[in-house]
């Protein structure tokens, strides 16, 4: 290339501004190509920002639509009540039933209590051995006072602590007590005197305590007053009542004219969603009210303001996909239409929010309200939602719970034994059929019928009540029936259960059971707490005792089963007690637990208007979706473009270069005709009668 007039470089020439000609020339035959790639990429670079417009403005409408799948969005609930000092109500569920509800209070909830022989240190020695705990209620008279035997809770398990060299103090008993974490409190209480050990345990009837002493080396149950014998609470020890300072009880009160009762003075589990603060004894005659009523405002906002962002959202993409006019600098308008305009992606995103606002929402077979028209929100000409208020109005005062299931997830069953746990993205709404052809069943150990010869109460000691088990395939160490008196079979089965529950390797494996007594077959059944066919108790060794007395004889118990069952005609997945329709069927992901009694049922699950937007933007944003795909197709066009313009600026850089080539050739041509012109001008000059001089 050249940077100066062609003449100039050669010396002579046409005179004509070659250079100039040049790049004219070069610009033009640019001109064309170039016009088409920066079209191509202002195109593309536009649909790109519009892309990211879209994907922002469905976001933000999920985020409404989400709003509305939130339990408080629509299923709020608002009380009054009556002022008292007496019972407060604490905190409202969504899952609160609506009404009015009359309570009064006769006796407040309070924990048992010990306060035991004091020690001159809290260095002092104790005493090595355990002290068991076993949870449950004493018999008592009139007055409060204990008259009677101790009845241990079976669901509640005992637990043991141990004393040895390295904790046997004062101070080490309560530290190890509150180690255990096992619902009982201990402190050192200093008189001016003496260190006392207190125990505080959980409030409630159920949660008193039986505490039974065995000292190392001692009898099995020291009561003879040292040692670990002082800490002792129960009928063998003389005198023990003494060492309660205060006795564990329930609240008693009425619900609606119904007594109930409770371990503790926080009462959620009366009324479900319902919280409550017992803080005293109602007085004579008083009664506190509380009326619990659907947030109605509070959903209406929540509608309202999904109306609105729907609408907000509309505003946010007109300019992607309408006509719109600008005006430039100069002030001249003109008419532009929307990049994605004509983009088939981009308007089948558009096109199915718009089904979904004006159709029917699937899975509301039982629903008077099945669309948003219903409640009278209507699409106009513009596409925008308004809202009719009289009939708005109207569904909120007469179908709210339809509104509800309209708008937010709903499952329903036929059936109590069958119900709906879950649900993914791969479920389709609608009505299933379920049939169950194999109810779902826990391992069994049925143990063999207890000694003829055993009578209640039973005192265990001078037994020796050891055992080992499998459960879930986990192998027990050696487990041993706390030493202590059982009143009947019902309080023997808790301990064994408790002792099984304790076993750490069992517990760190989560292979828990439950044990009850069986009247029929007069031996104790052990299940698994789990469900299918990996559920198994089996005991692997046991003491002669444990054999002949209570009939833990050596023997594999039954296996569990899962369940199995079809869905609307199709074999489904049974998993424990979980019954999963066939991938590749509409239901599929949908998990019912199913009970051990059930039959059959039909089931209904909608998504509700919310959550079937929700999925539908989610398909369209999601890593794998169509958007992320479209705008990686566009990044890699906008790349495509790139080569192109390094092609076309090679391609017009030969060009000029070609341009050059020829200009300097022809200025050579055109000065050596000039010099053949001068040449020629002077040899006329010399020949006779052609001079200039004659």
């Amino acid at each position: 290339m050249i940077d100066n007039n062609i003449i100039q470089s050669i010396g002579a020439g046409s005179g004509i501004d070659t250079n100039s000609l040049v790049k004219q020339l070069t610009a033009i035959e640019k001109a064309a190509p170039q016009e088409r790639i920066d079209s191509k990429r202002e195109l593309t670079q536009t649909q790109i920002s519009d892309f990211g417009l879209l994907s922002s403005a469905l976001s933000t409408l999920k985020d409404a639509a989400k709003a509305l799948t939130d339990p408080e969005a629509l299923f709020s609930k608002s009380a009054s009540f009556t002022q008292s000092d007496a019972i407060v109500p604490t905190s409202l569920d969504t899952d609160v039933q609506t009404g009015t509800y009359a309570f009064t209070a006769t006796q407040t909830a309070q924990s048992q209590s010990f306060a035991f022989t004091g020690f001159a240190n809290v260095t002092d020695a104790v005493g090595e051995g355990t002290l068991t705990f076993n949870f449950g209620a004493w018999a008592r008279d009139g007055a409060g006072a204990i008259n009677g035997a101790f009845t241990q809770d079976s669901t509640h398990d005992s637990a043991t602590v141990t004393i040895d060299s390295s904790n046997n103090s004062l101070e080490g008993l309560r530290d190890a007590i509150n180690a255990g974490n096992f619902g009982v409190s201990a402190s050192i209480v200093f008189d001016g005197t003496d260190h006392h050990l207190t125990l505080l345990a959980e409030s409630g009837e159920q949660n008193q305590l039986e505490i039974v002493a065995s000292e190392a080396g001692a009898s099995p149950t020291n009561t003879d007053g040292s040692g670990l014998s002082v800490f002792a609470f129960n009928t063998g020890v003389t005198g023990f009542e003494a060492l309660e300072t205060q006795r564990g009880q329930d609240a008693q009160l009425t619900v609606n004219g119904l007594s109930v009762s409770r371990s503790s003075n926080t009462i959620s589990d009366v009324v479900d969603g319902l919280t409550l603060d017992l803080l005293k004894v109602t007085s004579v005659g008083e009664t506190v009210s509380v009326t619990v009523s659907d947030d109605k405002n509070f959903a209406e906002e929540n509608i309202r303001n999904f109306v609105t962002a729907y609408n907000t959202f509309l505003d946010a993409v007109d300019s992607i996909f309408g006509v719109n006019e600008v005006t430039n600098d100069e002030g001249v308008t003109s008419t532009v239409v929307g990049s994605l305009a004509n983009d088939g992606l981009a308007k089948s995103a558009l096109s199915r929010v718009r089904a979904l606002i004006a159709g029917a929402i699937p899975g509301l077979s039982d629903s008077n309200l099945t669309s948003l028209t219903n409640i009278g929100i209507r699409t106009e000409l513009d596409g925008k939602l308004t809202i009719e208020e009289e009939e708005f109005s109207k569904a909120f005062n007469d179908s709210f719970l339809d509104i509800q299931k309209l708008f937010a997830p709903f499952t329903s069953s036929s059936a109590d034994g069958i119900t709906i746990n879950s649900f993914n993205d791969n479920t389709t709404a609608g009505q299933y059929d379920v049939v169950i052809t194999q109810t779902p069943a826990r391992g069994l150990y049925d143990g063999g019928a207890i000694a003829g010869g055993i009578s209640f109460p039973l005192d265990t000691t001078g037994k020796t009540y050891t055992f080992s088990l499998d459960v879930n395939g986990t192998t027990s160490g050696t487990i041993t029936i706390p030493t202590a008196t059982y009143n009947n079979e019902t309080e023997l089965a808790g301990a064994i259960q408790s002792a099984i529950n304790a076993d750490t390797v069992l517990s760190a494996a989560n292979a828990a059971v439950t044990v009850g007594f069986n009247s029929t077959s007069g031996g104790f059944d052990i299940s698994s707490t789990q469900y299918g066919s990996s559920s198994v108790v089996s005991v692997l060794s046991a003491s002669t005792d444990s054999s002949s007395d209570l009939g833990l004889t050596v023997k594999t118990g039954s296996n569990g089963r899962a369940v199995a069952g079809t869905v609307d005609g199709v074999t489904a997945f049974g998993s424990a007690n979980v019954l999963l329709p066939a991938l590749g069927q509409p239901g599929e992901g949908l998990a019912m637990l199913i009970g051990e009694n059930a039959t059959s049922a039909t089931v209904n699950f909608s998504r509700g208007f919310a959550g079937e937007l929700e999925r539908l933007i989610d398909d369209f944003l999601s890593n794998s979706g169509p958007i992320v795909q479209r705008e990686t197709t566009l990044q890699n066009r906008l790349e495509s473009l790139d080569s192109e313009q390094e092609q076309l600026d090679r391609r017009i850089e030969a060009f000029e270069e070609r341009l050059i080539q020829q200009y300097i050739a022809m200025e050579r041509i055109i000065s050596s005709l000039n010099s053949s012109g001068s040449f020629l001008d002077n040899l006329v000059d010399t020949l006779p009668f052609t001079s200039g001089n004659n």
